[in-house]
């Protein structure tokens, strides 16, 4: 294990980012949550959970632009789901809404670092960032980006709606638990929903009965294209894994079963993971590792691949349609958490199973119009979806939750 994903960089890294007293401390309540299964001191930790509900107090505007709150988690690099934030927030402000980011931190010298990955790592915003206190300017509407956040949220009462930007069931991500249950009651307290799809708004609809509206995902068409010529006819083919053993709701063990099955089926078959440093991980077949890559390398690799097996056991991923815009076949499980966003025309389902999933992987690997086929459908697919559009789409949801119209709201059109 090198410098980079060892526990001492960890620890490093957390006192850069909090400070040194905060810095220890934090390092020290994941140890003891990790290693002992335990928090090291529940009220310290968790004392935030019993925030105080305030309900909005003030009355909500008669038209757009609007003045928007965005309450976030810290900042980090490499996430996805700040991605889709930062680039609605980028959008926004060119259609003359007011936006301004808070951060939930305890640790003041968060916030220079804070300012800095979100400009320089995700989108070129102008709107303000700083670290959520007392003083929370009034707002028209109040969004909360995450299940932590939606806490902080439930307390601020100087806004016109709450509202909930969900891009994932965040219950899933733990055991049935202290954890999962502080994540479901945040979908029950009225905030209208923005969510990343319609399986998410389905779920907190029917569970919850909480109104929201949905967007869809696109890609980054900078980074994204197939490449200019085919693949040699000669060459191996190559499946890529997108393997994040520490990300419960990828499969990873499922994924690695799997792609054993198809190297014993198709012993010439390269396998390239992708997505996390495996350290000292044994693998029961051979394959590059190549862990975590920035953004710009990422169209490289995708193009060199002919399929790629991408496992989502919560809401999908957006590098199904990174993938697709390469050219690269994708496989996926079935489930309706999936199947809102792709289809057996455009990418190839099968039950979420090693044997199911390895013959899928082996059939297309050995069926050349197949694979073929599938590819230039999700072309053509990913072609015809559009990020300004989804964020026009997160814009209509919050106008809605205010109660105004679309000719009231379309003041950028």
């Amino acid at each position: 294990m090198g410098w980079r994903n060892s526990p001492a960089q960890r620890v490093y890294s957390l006192l850069i980012q909090k400070g040194m007293r905060a810095g220890i401390d934090t390092a020290l309540d994941l140890w003891a949550r990790r290693r002992l299964s335990v928090p090291k001191d529940v009220d310290a930790e968790f004392n935030w959970i019993l925030s105080p509900n305030r309900p909005a107090i003030l009355t909500p505007p008669t038209a757009g632009p609007l003045r928007i709150n965005w309450i976030l988690p810290e900042i980090v690099r490499g996430s996805g789901g700040l991605f889709n934030i930062f680039r609605t927030i980028f959008e926004f402000e060119q259609w003359n809404h007011q936006n301004r980011i808070y951060v939930v931190s305890k640790s003041p010298e968060t916030i220079k670092q804070a300012n800095d990955i979100a400009r320089n790592d995700y989108f070129p915003i102008t709107s303000p960032i700083e670290i959520l206190g007392e003083a929370v300017l009034d707002s028209d509407a109040t969004i909360a980006t995450s299940w932590e956040t939606a806490y902080s949220v439930r307390s601020i009462p100087n806004t016109a709606r709450k509202f909930y930007f969900v891009q994932d069931f965040e219950p899933y991500f733990f055991a049935k638990g202290s954890l999962s249950e502080f994540a479901t009651q945040t979908y029950q307290w009225g905030f209208y929903g923005l969510t990343a799809g319609k399986w998410i708004g389905d779920v907190l609809q029917n569970e919850f009965q909480m109104q929201s509206s949905a967007f869809s995902f696109s890609y980054d068409r900078s980074q994204y294209a197939p490449a200019a010529a085919p693949h040699p006819a000669q060459r191996k083919k190559r499946v890529l894994f997108y393997a994040r053993p520490r990300t419960e709701r990828r499969g990873f063990e499922l994924g690695i079963l799997a792609l054993k099955l198809v190297a014993q089926k198709l012993p010439d078959t390269e396998f390239v993971l992708v997505g996390f440093p495996m350290g000292s991980v044994k693998l029961p077949f051979a394959a590059q590792v190549i862990g975590v890559l920035d953004v710009s390398q990422l169209g490289d690799l995708y193009r060199s691949c002919d399929v790629a097996l991408v496992l989502s056991h919560t809401n999908a991923s957006l590098l199904p349609l990174e993938l697709m815009a390469c050219g690269c076949a994708v496989v996926s499980n079935t489930g309706p958490n999936v199947e809102w966003l792709i289809n057996d025309q455009i990418a190839a389902l099968a039950p979420p199973n090693p044997e199911a999933l390895s013959e899928t992987v082996a059939q297309l690997l050995n069926d050349d119009h197949l694979r073929n086929s599938i590819t230039s459908a999700a072309l053509k697919f990913v072609e015809q979806t559009d990020w300004t559009n989804e964020a026009r789409a997160v814009e209509a949801g919050i106008y809605k939750g205010l109660g105004l119209t679309s000719m009231q709201s379309m003041h950028h059109e």
